[in-house]
């Protein structure tokens, strides 16, 4: 597949490429932080660019180095270079034909290493919005109570989805704006050094209208005061707007709240919310019961009451999820399957951990 002019052997700098950059390239274990620009890619067609895309992110998201990139669909590091930069001379078909290849292995490998991922009404929810966002190119809000599996839900979706256009950062819990820009930058493999206002111009060239934003504990952008312009919220509505990119903004029942009781504030944002998803505050048997069956094949009526009764307290299922991690440690100890007596006997130390045993005076 390599040509003469594909070499590693020839190291002259090809037209467009600094020597900061070639030498970049030519490192076998630097990490790739070249931006995602879409724009280098639009003299080529649909079939390649969306390829490339997805090649591109999934860079970006496995972290993966040059050496190991250029090697993952057999070119050297200085035709790489060129591909993502979009000032590759050579044969795009075989380029197109190469990053399939390596893909179709890629999605080979997940399947066999991941762990069965059950659905429940939480993630068909989540599944729902994160679909029409991306088909109507608009926001949408998915709001539910902590640990309910709002952020497993859309980091399937997004593997499962993840032709290139899905891209998931978690709200910072500190650090303001700069923070929020230089997450999203590093998302996109743009350089997070720059000014605020040049880390968001190449922000804005990595998104389009088949691309998604997904946005985990949004309610921490959020201003401190309702009288402070949200800022960070109107970043993220700028990126929807001038890009036509979807955005999903995952959060708490704080943030639907707080939007509604300030709506002259967020009336821009509460405007583009094309489809506001806020999930069940109470689980029901359907939503567990597939998860409790990976542990327990066939729990009685009163192991799936104590498995309700933990899913709906406080920390929802991943409380029960740790509770089954639990029973699956100490059934494992006396080399046994789970049971429903390990699964009672975690939710006892978890009581007795919590203070709910009281001990006599001896």
């Amino acid at each position: 597949m390599t040509t003469q002019l594909e070499t590693p052997v020839a190291r002259a700098v090809t037209p467009g490429v600094s020597q900061s950059q070639a030498a970049e390239a030519s490192s076998a274990h630097s990490r790739i932080n070249m931006p995602l620009n879409l724009e280098n890619w639009r003299h080529l067609d649909k079939d390649t660019q969306e390829e490339l895309t997805w090649f591109h992110q999934h860079i970006l998201d496995d972290k993966i180095g040059w050496k190991e990139a250029a090697q993952a669909i057999d070119y050297d590091n200085s035709t790489l270079h060129r591909v993502l930069k979009g000032n590759y001379e050579g044969n795009w078909a075989n380029i197109l034909k190469a990053i399939r290849s390596y893909r179709r292995i890629q999605q080979e490998r997940r399947t066999i290493q991941k762990q069965e991922f059950i659905e429940n009404s939480v993630t068909k929810l989540t599944f729902a919005a994160l679909d029409y966002a991306v088909a109507n190119n608009s926001i949408t809000m998915i709001v539910g109570e902590s640990r309910m599996g709002k952020t497993t839900s859309a980091l399937v979706w997004k593997e499962r989805n993840n032709h290139g256009r899905s891209v998931y950062v978690v709200a910072p819990a500190y650090g303001g704006t700069r923070a929020l820009m230089m997450d999203i930058a590093a998302a996109v493999g743009v350089n997070r050094n720059q000014s605020i206002g040049q880390m968001h111009q190449a922000i804005l060239r990595a998104f389009n209208k088949n691309r998604i934003l997904i946005v985990d504990e949004a309610h921490r952008l959020l201003p401190n005061d309702r009288r402070i312009n949200p800022v960070n919220l109107e970043i993220l509505r700028d990126l929807h707007d001038r890009s036509g990119c979807g955005l999903a903004l995952l959060a708490t029942q704080r943030f639907d709240v707080e939007l509604k009781k300030s709506e002259y504030m967020f009336e821009q944002l509460l405007g583009r919310i094309g489809m506001p998803v806020r999930l069940p505050r109470k689980l029901k048997e359907a939503d567990i019961a597939p998860l409790l069956r990976q542990y327990v094949s066939r729990p009685s009526a009163r192991t799936m009451e104590a498995a309700m009764q933990v899913a709906n307290e406080l920390g929802r299922l991943g409380i029960l999820v740790e509770t089954l991690k639990v029973a699956s440690r100490i059934a494992a100890k006396s080399g046994d399957h789970v049971n429903e007596g390990h699964f009672l006997k975690a939710l006892a130390v978890r009581k007795q951990m919590m203070g709910e045993t009281v001990y006599a005076a001896k």
